[in-house]
């Protein structure tokens, strides 16, 4: 596991988010872009090809606010930027399919929901 270099918001070695924590209105604030841009992700498999690039441009937008998110509140984390430019590479994989699925992209949520990534699996 790479090195933080913000301070974690869980209780000593429990899994339970601290909601007292300086740095829990932030990772709420990953997890709500997270939920965006997988929202996103549902509606370029459903859409149809003329429908996903605009769609694209939507989560693009969301991942940018994330990669604002990094830089000022989790001091620029290369891990967490290297998880939002696997997701972005995934996110465009999906719109450029021709059988878009959902499991092109569930690893990089996966990567940025962890402790390396936002850490908002504990939501």
């Amino acid at each position: 596991m790479a090195a933080r270099h913000w301070t974690t918001p869980f209780h000593g070695s429990t899994s339970m988010l601290d909601l007292n924590h300086p740095q829990t209105e932030h990772i709420f604030t990953a997890s709500g872009l997270e939920d965006a841009v997988l929202g996103g992700a549902k509606r370029i498999v459903a859409a149809q090809p003329s429908e996903r690039h605009e769609l694209l441009v939507w989560c693009e937008h969301r991942l940018d606010r994330m990669r604002t998110l990094n830089l000022e509140h989790f001091s620029n984390s290369a891990s967490i930027a290297s998880a939002i430019n696997e997701l972005h590479g995934a996110m465009r994989a999906l719109a450029a399919s021709e059988s878009p699925h959902l499991n092109m992209v569930s690893p990089a949520f996966t990567r940025l929901e962890s402790d390396d990534g936002f850490g908002t699996w504990a939501i």
